[in-house]
């Protein structure tokens, strides 16, 4: 059944339907969206209340019902804040959630939740979502009902922060091919997504003649000026355009997704699509976190749905302008409480105070990409990955070699592949990196520099620039 025909009505009555869908399946996003609204205008002594209330209620909940939290025998001390007592809890890492899934279920839906592989029998009721697994091993939560209401509240409020907002048309350069099958396959999701308005551009491929394709796209939709995407997709898509001389698509904001936007790929995508860029921190299993807004003075936190923390290899939180692992914890969903979760990222506070726009959410200054993406140098410390994509993207300015991946396969050992836009000067290029390498790794350090056809995504479609196969030192003893 072509439902297409539904991106061609106007965004007001699209606006409503998409509402008016939700709620026959049993959704509950509007009231929701009205109260996500409503955190925006709480002046910060406020916001300060509504957070701690919210936090208390969830780590309250999570030592009731789940046998997991239950089990460490905390209790909040008399007169003790919620982020104090949020400070007693360990740390949730992947492996535990793995190991501990069904401890981890609250104990209502426990007969229902069996395994990760469950399925509600309900309409619309709690759901499993797992990671696209970039790192080759996927995480599995639970998102309760409430929860995936939350979650599609602060997608619609990053849409809005870009320059999107509900009923706004836009190109979306994603992927995973999961994604854009359930999209093809679905009646109820094709229908979604038409009232949500997004034309859907492959980002699982990136081939010259996929590239072309997308090209093509947005010079054929010049009504729609706006995209969401996969940045290192969009990257990608911008120095195609470029290097080939073609025609530059003109878009008023771009959503960048999934990846770190460095000042270098900023200042190419405003060149070639002569864009507003806007930074957005999103994971499957924590929804949208974050995301810039136009005054970009860092990315807000949202609020309503997570509590953000950025520590040091202590656990201690990091002051601003300091960077550490960020720790999450989901403030709605109580069905899967999800407290301190590492989610593998990098990142650092800004200053506090309220920013331009007027919004007193918190603000992360700056995300420095994920922990298993920082090099381990010769003499034992850490290279940030945003450095090595800085240094590169400066060094080869994307005009020898068109495509690379630095992969850390021993203590001392490196691999990096390359796809060669041409052959002119490529020998003289190879040699300066491989010595820019050796600078920055060490002089120990062995690196072989392979030429390849091409470098696959990951299985969630992502590309992956740096990968560390050998892992950290050791945190330091508490």
């Amino acid at each position: 059944m072509n439902v297409d025909w539904l991106a061609q009505l106007s965004a007001p009555i699209r606006r409503d339907l998409y509402f008016a869908l939700q709620r026959l399946a049993g959704s509950r996003i509007g009231p929701i969206w009205r109260e996500f609204l409503a955190w925006e205008k709480l002046a910060p002594g406020d916001l300060d209340r509504a957070v701690g209330s919210r936090l208390g209620q969830l780590l309250d909940t999570a030592i009731a019902v789940s046998p997991y939290y239950r089990a460490l025998g905390l209790t909040r001390r008399p007169r003790e804040t919620s982020t104090s007592f949020l400070s007693r809890f360990p740390v949730l890492t992947r492996e535990i959630l793995r190991e501990r899934f069904t401890d981890i279920v609250a104990e209502p839906l426990r007969p229902e939740i069996t395994s990760p592989d469950a399925v509600s029998r309900r309409r619309y009721d709690w759901i499993v979502v797992k990671t696209g697994g970039t790192t080759g091993n996927p995480t599995t939560v639970v998102h309760d009902r409430v929860q995936r209401d939350w979650g599609r509240a602060t997608r619609l409020f990053s849409a809005r922060q870009c320059g999107h907002p509900l009923g706004t048309r836009y190109f979306k350069l994603w992927g995973s091919e999961q994604d854009l099958l359930q999209t093809q396959m679905k009646l109820h999701l094709r229908v979604q997504h038409s009232l949500l308005g997004d034309l859907p551009l492959n980002a699982f491929r990136a081939k010259e003649a996929d590239l072309r394709r997308h090209h093509s796209t947005l010079l054929a939709h010049p009504e729609i000026d706006s995209m969401m995407a996969y940045v290192d997709a969009a990257v990608s898509l911008a120095h195609f355009i470029e290097q080939k001389n073609l025609p530059r698509p003109r878009l008023r904001t771009i959503m960048a997704c999934a990846g770190t936007v460095t000042p270098e790929w900023r200042a190419v995508l405003e060149r070639v699509f002569s864009s507003e860029v806007f930074d957005k921190y999103g994971s499957r299993e924590c929804c949208d976190m974050a995301c810039e807004c136009p005054a970009h003075r860092g990315l807000h936190v949202n609020s309503p749905n997570v509590f953000v923390e950025v520590v040091n290899d202590r656990d201690e939180a990091c002051p601003p302008g300091q960077t550490g692992r960020i720790l999450i914890t989901m403030l709605n969903n109580h069905g899967f409480p999800m407290v301190r979760y590492q989610i593998g990222d990098l990142g650092q506070w800004a200053k506090p105070g309220v920013c331009p726009c007027g919004c007193a959410w918190p603000r992360l200054q700056s995300l420095e990409g994920r922990a298993d993406e920082m090099l381990l140098t010769e003499d034992g410390t850490l290279l940030s990955s945003v450095f090595v994509r800085h240094f590169v993207g400066v060094s080869l300015n994307r005009q020898i070699i068109r495509q690379w991946q630095l992969e850390q396969t021993g203590r001392q050992e490196f691999t990096f592949r390359f796809v060669a836009e041409r052959a002119e000067g490529l020998e003289d290029n190879l040699a300066r990196l491989k010595d820019s390498f050796q600078l920055a790794l060490g002089r120990g350090a062995r690196i072989e520099m392979s030429r390849v056809p091409g470098i696959p995504p990951s299985p969630s479609g992502k590309q992956r620039w740096i990968i560390n196969r050998v892992g950290h030192p050791a945190a330091p003893a508490r």
